[in-house]
């Protein structure tokens, strides 16, 4: 008797055991989310799925292109496009619009955290963000990290616009023709001084110094002849920077020095 009690005992704990693994696998699936997005530096999510994860109601107003997320005494209201939120009738400002992508809609994960009484921690080892709304908690993981390293056809694509960038006559709107390639920092820099400062058509490029994942310059340099008895040194130091998912120029400086043979 004693024999069929402890096997009977065993029994239930190995099933107890294996029942309660099979639970925490299965949470561990179930809050995974693995379409969230980073646009300039913020982790955008995708609204109605983790609103619905954390058991919330979510409601699209087709004409007002607007979504809102009722959670027990609390309700979010979201406009596309928009950098207002309303959190139970009271305006809040946000510092990236929503947005529209492919039918869903992407907000930063701070967002809807914080107008639910929760956080959203960022891990940069994981590229994820987890959300944490009382006892409940989701993981928003990112697309694999892409290699950071600019192409080569980048680098020349944007060496070709520093050099246009020497005389901005031409060109009517020079906010919208350099936008693809060039920061708004470096966009107004270039608007005052009517152009890069000692610029010069430089056509061959040299290594990157990379700083970081995010950041890199480079250094250029050529001899140009002046007249018969002079020649002149440009020195280009080009500076990088990776913002909207791509590699931008965030400042050039130009020196020029003439030698004497």
């Amino acid at each position: 008797m004693k024999k069929i009690n402890v096997a009977l005992t065993f029994s239930l704990v190995c099933t107890l055991l294996m029942g309660n693994a099979a639970i925490s696998f299965a949470d561990s699936v179930s809050n995974r989310i693995d379409n969230g997005k980073i646009e300039n530096g913020r982790m955008l999510i995708p609204i109605r799925a983790v609103s619905e994860h954390f058991h919330s109601k979510v409601t699209w107003n087709q004409d007002k292109a607007s979504i809102t997320i009722t959670r027990g005494e609390r309700e979010l209201l979201l406009r596309v496009n928009s950098r207002t939120a309303l959190v139970n009738n009271t305006a809040i400002n946000i510092d990236m619009p929503v947005r529209m992508d492919n039918g869903t809609t992407y907000v930063p994960a701070r967002v809807f955290a914080e107008a639910f009484g929760g956080t959203a921690l960022w891990s940069q080892q994981e590229r994820k963000t987890t959300i944490t709304l009382g006892l409940e908690q989701i993981y928003i993981h990112t697309e694999p990290l892409k290699p950071w390293r600019m192409t080569q056809e980048r680098i020349n694509v944007l060496n070709k616009k520093i050099n246009e960038a020497t005389d901005l006559s031409s060109y009517s709107q020079i906010r919208e023709h350099f936008k693809p390639y060039f920061t708004d920092t470096f966009i107004n820099k270039i608007i005052r001084s009517k152009g890069i400062q000692n610029n010069a058509i430089l056509t061959k490029t040299a290594n990157i110094i990379y700083n970081g994942t995010t950041s890199g310059r480079m250094h250029q340099s050529a001899y140009f002849d002046t007249n018969s008895i002079q020649i002149e040194l440009i020195n280009r130091y080009v500076f990088y920077t990776f913002v909207d998912n791509q590699w931008k120029v965030d400042d050039v400086n130009v020196g020029r020095q003439i030698i004497d043979p």
